[in-house]
C-alpha cells in the first residue's frame, strides 16, 4: 500500500498533460491548468482531479492502520482500486474539456496535446501494488480461518 502512495504522490510534482497552441503552452498538473506565457496568465484549478488524487493517497494510508479488521481493509482496498480506475476516465474527460477551453483562446491554430507517459503509468503502478496488497489480505484471511479451525 505504501508503494501505491509513493506512486500517486509523484503525480503531484510533475505535469500530467501539456496543451500547446501557437501563442502559448499550458500545462496540466494535479493542481490545475497553468500557463506562464505573457498575455495568457491563467491559473485554473481542476478540483475533480485534485480531490481524486488526494483520496488516492489518503485511502491507502488509512488502510495501513486497519490491520485488525481485515474484511474492512479488503473492502477499502477494492474501493481504492476502483478510484484509481475512475481517475483515468476523469483525467481524459478533463483533458478533452480543457482542450476545448484552450482552443477557444487560440487565434485559429490547432491545439496539440502531449501526455506525460510516466505520469499516466503511475495509477497503473498503484493499481498493481493495491492488487498485490489485496492478495496479501486475502491470504491473511484464509490463514486466520484455517488457524481457527485447528483450535
Amino acid at each position: 500500500m505504501l508503494a501505491s502512495v509513493i506512486a500517486i504522490l509523484t503525480m503531484h510534482f510533475f505535469w500530467l498533460a501539456s496543451f500547446a497552441i501557437p501563442e502559448a503552452t499550458f500545462e496540466l498538473n494535479s493542481l490545475g491548468l497553468v500557463c506562464s506565457t505573457k498575455g495568457f496568465e491563467t491559473d485554473r484549478m481542476v478540483w475533480e482531479l485534485f480531490i481524486v488524487l488526494l483520496l488516492m493517497v489518503a485511502l491507502p494510508l488509512v488502510n495501513i492502520f486497519l490491520y485488525k479488521n481485515r474484511k474492512l481493509q479488503l473492502r477499502v482496498l477494492i474501493y481504492t482500486i476502483i478510484l484509481n480506475v475512475l481517475y483515468y476516465g476523469l483525467f481524459f474527460w478533463e483533458c478533452y474539456r480543457l482542450k476545448g477551453d484552450v482552443a477557444s483562446l487560440s487565434q485559429g491554430g490547432d491545439v496539440v496535446v502531449r501526455y506525460n507517459i510516466m505520469m499516466l503509468l503511475m495509477p497503473a503502478v498503484s493499481i498493481f501494488a493495491l492488487i498485490m496488497a489485496a492478495r496479501g489480505v486475502i491470504f491473511d484471511i484464509a490463514l486466520i480461518k484455517s488457524l481457527e479451525r485447528l483450535r
